[in-house]
């Protein structure tokens, strides 16, 4: 008789803890916010120049300092001054740009360029990214060129890199990297070469 009772108050334990967990809750069905806050799409752009500042710290951060170029700055470009726009991007139509950040050697006769490019909401990040690559002159120092250039959407946004295929790989794993750790959705890269 015992083991009876015991065996219906367990039983009863076990449902009401069951139970528990559908009570009422506040959200409504088409809330996407997880558990832990955050937006399961994951993080779509970068704020604006402190935050892009962050992330070059971090990529810069990882990767062999004998790969990276000298005195390496970052700026960011006025999309209202035409000929320096497409001078370091090849972009010609900034209709679906928000802003644009260019971090160089300032010894302009090193091939290394990165670029970040945040987009509008309802721009088409993917075409931007691709007309990047297609457009960029890798020879716009004197004398030199950039042998590699790589690029891929960080969430909604475009990062860039050319250079020697060695520091392009290094900073380019590094800013894949630090892009995941802001919870950004990462695009498959698209890689090219260039003649010397």
């Amino acid at each position: 008789m015992k083991k009876k009772w015991a065996l219906l108050l367990m039983t009863a334990v076990l449902s009401a803890g069951m139970f528990t967990g559908c009570g009422n809750s506040d959200r409504t069905s088409d809330e996407t916010v997880t558990e832990d806050g955050k937006d399961p799409a994951g993080m779509v752009h970068l704020d604006g120049v402190d935050d892009v500042s962050a992330l070059f710290d971090e990529i810069y951060g990882g990767v062999d300092e004998n790969l990276l170029p000298f005195e390496v700055a970052l700026t960011e470009l006025s999309l209202d001054e035409d000929d320096l726009v497409s001078y370091h991007t090849g972009l010609v139509d900034v209709s679906g740009i928000d802003s644009i950040y260019l971090s160089e050697s300032m010894i302009g006769s090193t091939p290394y360029s990165a670029v970040y490019i945040k987009t509008k909401d309802d721009a088409d990040a993917k075409e931007i990214m691709q007309t990047l690559m297609d457009s960029i002159n890798p020879s716009k120092w004197v004398c030199v060129t950039a042998e590699k250039q790589i690029a891929a959407n960080f969430g909604n946004d475009i990062f860039f890199v050319m250079g020697f295929p060695e520091t392009a790989d290094a900073v380019y794993a590094a800013a894949e990297t630090a892009a995941q750790s802001r919870d950004m959705a990462v695009s498959n890269k698209t890689e090219k070469s260039n003649p010397i």
